[in-house]
């Protein structure tokens, strides 16, 4: 910023050429600062778009793997449906493991689908503090949103851990191929695998509810 020094003779001179070297000041100055939040505006406004698509993307993922995982968990339901009847008739055991391995064993396969869910768009805007310059309802409804997918990985994991005991689902698995196994404990298995669909399915389907709800809310307010 430059300025000249009064070069006023009289003190009336002096102070007319100081007040307009102030308010030549005052204008660069809050021409700066007008320059400044638009830059910080704009910043803002581009991230939360950039969040919303992301957000949208992320909800389709979501959807995408729920239908692939319904479709699994139905077929694995019908095997175990059919297989609870068998017992339930009586039905002898060798030919219960005939129907197993020619009929049940293709589902009984953990072919879960887990959606992506993107963050690229809110660190970034974190990254260059775009999300310190929105309003405080926007940035805690992208917050809310964007803690809701962090924890949608944890709870996918415990999901998993909270009802699929690992060690013992390989050694059912081993047990069929070696022709050692038996039908109530591939019945308890399958039974595991549809507890462990239900769980981590549920917490998706509640998780794109939110993450609707974010993409809703923050659609209205622009």
């Amino acid at each position: 910023m430059h300025f000249e020094v009064p070069k006023a003779k009289t003190f009336k001179e002096f102070g007319g050429e100081y007040l307009m070297i102030v308010i030549s000041i005052l204008t660069a100055l809050a021409l700066e600062h007008g320059v400044q939040s638009w830059h910080h505006r704009h910043l803002a406004h581009e991230a939360g778009e950039k969040m919303q698509a992301e957000l949208r993307e992320n909800v389709k993922d979501i959807a995408s793997a729920l239908a692939y995982n319904e479709e699994k968990r139905n077929a694995l339901e019908q095997a175990r449906n059919q297989m609870l009847a068998a017992i339930r008739s009586k039905t002898g055991e060798a030919e219960l493991m005939q129907r197993f391995e020619q009929e049940w064993r293709p589902v009984l396969r953990m072919s879960m689908k887990s959606p992506g869910l993107r963050r690229e768009a809110w660190e970034a805007a974190v990254a260059n503090q775009a999300v310190t310059w929105m309003p405080r309802e926007t940035l805690e409804r992208y917050s809310t949103a964007y803690s809701s997918l962090r924890e949608a990985s944890a709870f996918t994991q415990s999901g998993f851990r909270a009802f699929l005991d690992w060690p013992r689902l390989r050694d059912v698995m081993s047990n069929t191929q070696m022709g050692v196994s038996n039908s109530q404990e591939i019945f308890r298995t399958l039974n595991q695998v549809l507890d462990a669909y239900d769980n981590v399915d549920g917490n998706l389907k509640a998780l794109s509810a939110r993450l609707q709800q974010a993409v809703a809310a923050s659609s209205a307010a622009h």
